[in-house]
């Protein structure tokens, strides 16, 4: 009877260890986060990563790479824990997928409109080829309207030609498109081409890039864990602010650049990259209103969620 006894205590001692551990485990512990792209645009999640933020808060992220048009059935599945593809995201949010942006990485968009030598102003790539990451995209729209804010009808006075960032360059250098939508440090380089910079977007248009989101079941079911993604996210973006030759040189070394082009491209991301997270509530509607076909209204509450980020920014002093 002793014996039973004790064997029972064991049991129900491993049972509650192990439901301890797993308790621990969720609060923090292992994530799969979603990158759709290796670009600068995702240097706050490779910072976090490289330089240990995540694991001092308990988190182990593994970054996988899912493509844009795969971020959103990846985490509604449950595949990854969470997408830093946070407009494709938003966009489904808007549908009715109880999804939810919880961070922005980028307040603005970090993209240039760069044009061959001829082309001086906005105004002169009427009837000339301009070149997106994708029709119907977000560098789509933004080209679009910025030739609206122009006196251009973007359906009439030019062609759009969807292409990859290093295939616009090419194409830009072969004349077979008159300019381009490109980040950096792809800007940089045509422009020390002799191509001509036209306009930095987000000092024209109010539109956030990248972010992280995840499910409302992973919000309400484990706050406590992706407040510390949250953290970790925040103290990446406080670093880019701080260190500036720190960054400097951990761009050059992650995406393989001259030191030259890795000061131009962080002075360039540096104005698109939010201070704390947080974005403006017309940057998110623009996304909203450049959701084609939606069917009516829609509300900030149905698609971003910063609740969590609010208590982060207390907690760490940031607002």
């Amino acid at each position: 009877m002793k014996q039973l006894v004790v064997a029972g205590c064991l049991i129900l001692f491993f049972l509650t260890a192990e439901r301890i551990q797993a308790q621990s485990k969720s609060a923090g512990g292992k994530i799969i986060i979603g990158v759709p792209t290796t670009s600068m645009s995702m240097l706050p999640v490779f910072l976090a990563q490289d330089k240990g933020f995540f694991r001092e808060e308990g988190i182990e992220p593994q970054l996988v790479y899912v493509g844009g048009r795969l971020q959103v059935p990846a985490l509604a599945a449950g595949e990854v824990d969470y997408s830093a593809s946070a407009e494709t995201v938003l966009r489904a949010a808007a549908q009715g997928l109880p999804l939810k942006v919880v961070i922005y990485m980028n307040s603005r968009m970090a993209v240039s409109l760069v044009a061959a030598p001829e082309v001086k102003t906005i105004a002169g790539l009427k009837d000339r080829s301009i070149g997106v990451t994708s029709i119907g995209g977000s560098l789509d729209y933004a080209a679009r309207e910025i030739l609206a804010k122009n006196g251009l009808n973007p359906e009439r006075d030019a062609r759009f030609v969807g292409l990859a960032q290093s295939e616009q360059m090419l194409a830009l250098s072969s004349g077979s498109i008159q300019a381009a939508m490109l980040t950096p440090p792809f800007d940089s380089m045509m422009e020390k081409k002799g191509f001509r910079r036209l306009v930095f977007v987000g000092d024209v248009l109010d539109y956030p890039q990248g972010g992280l989101a995840t499910t409302d079941k992973k919000i309400q079911e484990n706050p406590a864990q992706v407040k510390r993604v949250l953290r970790s996210m925040l103290k990446s973006l406080v670093r880019i602010r701080q260190d500036r030759d720190e960054i400097i040189g951990y761009i050059a070394k992650r995406w393989k650049m001259d030191p030259e082009f890795a000061t131009s491209s962080y002075e360039t991301m540096l104005k698109a990259y939010s201070a704390d997270g947080t974005t403006s509530r017309q940057s998110i509607q623009s996304v909203l209103n450049s959701i084609k076909g939606r069917s009516g209204p829609v509300s900030l509450s149905q698609v971003v969620d910063f609740s969590l980020l609010e208590e982060a920014q207390r907690e760490m002093k940031i607002r």
